[in-house]
């Protein structure tokens, strides 16, 4: 009995060492295995931030330039292409919405914009049509911005409490209510808001382009230029991960 027990107790120590054993090298292998699995996530989205940024400074140069020509402020031109397609050319939404800017088929012809994914052409027909959507809502942005979502005339009908019939027979705002013209659509509210944020964030920065600020003793073109540059300088000027 004695000779058993002693037996049995050995087999436990080894046992028990040999666990030991296993679970030291065990414990380095995991701990391997979770560091290149976290550095390799981290090179993934290393890799799709740069992807942005590289899209974004892409189209940065026709944003100033469009910006420029229709008074807008290049920040909210920059929010609206983030927020539409994240800076993609050959952006196409399930409703048949297309290009960085996400024109609709109608809205596309009635700005003469005969290709969508053209980025310089997009662009600008989408800094016209801001322009002429702060002209028709008396320079409010969020109604504008509302606008280029779900379409003026739904803004105007939540602005004024008439509804709207579309061509396909549906109607907008049948209840005939007043909601100071943003539409009370979570998408729409959502899409506002976020475009807001983002160039509130802006602001806050160190970006200071200001093209409505021109220096007396300088050109247009000349201050122009120096603002140009530093926007360029900046072209990570807004946090890509809000």
């Amino acid at each position: 009995m004695v000779a058993l027990a002693f037996q049995l107790t050995c087999h436990e120590v080894v046992c028990g060492l040999l666990r030991a054993r296993r679970m030291r090298v065990k414990k380095p292998l995991c701990s391997i295995i979770f560091v290149l699995v976290v550095n390799a996530a981290s090179l993934a989205q290393g890799t799709r931030d740069r992807s942005l940024e590289a899209r974004a400074q892409q189209l940065e140069p026709f944003i100033i330039d469009s910006a420029r020509r229709y008074s807008i402020d290049p920040r909210i031109l920059w929010s609206l292409c983030f927020v539409e397609s994240r800076f993609k050319i050959e952006a196409l939404s399930p409703k048949g919405a297309r290009g960085p800017m996400q024109f609709m088929p109608d809205t596309a012809v009635r700005y003469g914009l005969n290709n969508p994914h053209d980025p310089k052409a997009a662009i600008d027909a989408a800094a016209r049509y801001l322009r002429d959507l702060l002209e028709r809502f008396g320079g409010r942005m969020d109604l504008a911005l509302a606008a280029y979502n779900s379409g003026e005339g739904t803004v105007e009908s939540f602005l004024t409490g008439r509804p709207l019939m579309l061509r396909t027979g549906k109607v907008i705002n049948a209840r005939g209510l007043v909601t100071d013209g943003i539409p009370p659509y979570e998408e729409t509210r959502n899409y506002v808001n976020s475009i807001l944020r983002i160039t509130s964030g802006a602001q806050r920065t160190s970006l200071r382009f200001q093209p409505s600020l021109v220096a007396r003793k300088r050109s247009p073109e000349k201050v122009f230029r120096e603002q140009k540059n530093k926007f360029i300088e900046h072209s990570s000027f807004i946090d890509l991960d809000q």
